[in-house]
């Protein structure tokens, strides 16, 4: 039922070599404890507060080539904001949900109030990441519906609150929005959590499709993510 996927599909989220992480100093904050940068402008932070990293964002054409290993924290934090599938970047046809997850399977389905940085997946773009990601290759993944997905926190550095320097050995620690460390974290990543959990049948959700239409979508998605 599944067709064969199309080569050479970059997802929307991946880091790419010409995106790289921007030099910012950093310096402590006026008028609330934490760090800010010291040319900080209203983007720099999300709409809990918490200081993002600056990443270099370019236009297809001029960013290199792709890093499939890395996430640009732009556009996952976008993903994850509008419920965009993170690898053809559709929004959602329901804002509301439910939203698919598909995820490497590590610890057995995907649970109630499961935390991830994975924002959702479209069910074409499911087809075609079960076959083009290694991480998922064998059957090693999971998948579920989720009815509501609230933002938990983010992942980034920690900088220490008397030094201001990266805390060693925290460099993409996972920290919850208003707790203690909120205020000294470099975000690079959105993590949400996923409630009313419905395990997805993804072998149905083809087959519904259909092969013509999954064919017509794996199409679309090529043209949509290919390189430049």
């Amino acid at each position: 039922m599944l067709p064969p996927a199309p080569p050479g599909v970059v997802p929307y989220i991946a880091g790419w070599s010409e995106e790289r992480l921007l030099t910012c100093p950093i310096t402590r904050r006026r008028m609330a404890p934490g760090i800010a940068y010291t040319d900080e402008t209203p983007y720099d932070r999300d709409s809990f507060g918490v200081l993002w990293a600056r990443y270099a964002l370019r236009p297809k054409q001029r960013r290199g080539s792709p890093q499939l290993r890395n996430v640009h924290p732009y556009r996952q934090r976008r993903a994850m904001l509008n419920m965009m599938c993170q690898v053809c970047s559709r929004m959602p046809p329901d804002p509301h949900g439910p939203h698919l997850f598909l995820l490497r399977d590590s610890v057995g389905p995907i649970r109630e109030g499961e935390r991830t940085t994975s924002p959702p997946v479209c069910v074409p773009c499911a087809g075609i990441s079960i076959q083009l990601c290694h991480a998922l290759h064998g059957g090693r993944f999971v998948a579920a519906w989720a009815r509501h997905v609230p933002a938990w926190g983010v992942v980034g550095p920690l900088h220490h609150p008397l030094t201001l320097q990266p805390v060693p050995g925290c460099h993409m620690e996972q920290v919850k929005y208003g707790s203690q460390w909120a205020p000294w974290v470099r975000a690079a990543r959105t993590m949400v959590e996923l409630r009313g959990v419905t395990p997805a049948d993804l072998d149905r959700e083809f087959a519904a499709l259909g092969r013509d239409r999954l064919e017509e979508e794996f199409a679309r998605v090529a043209e949509v993510t290919a390189v430049a």
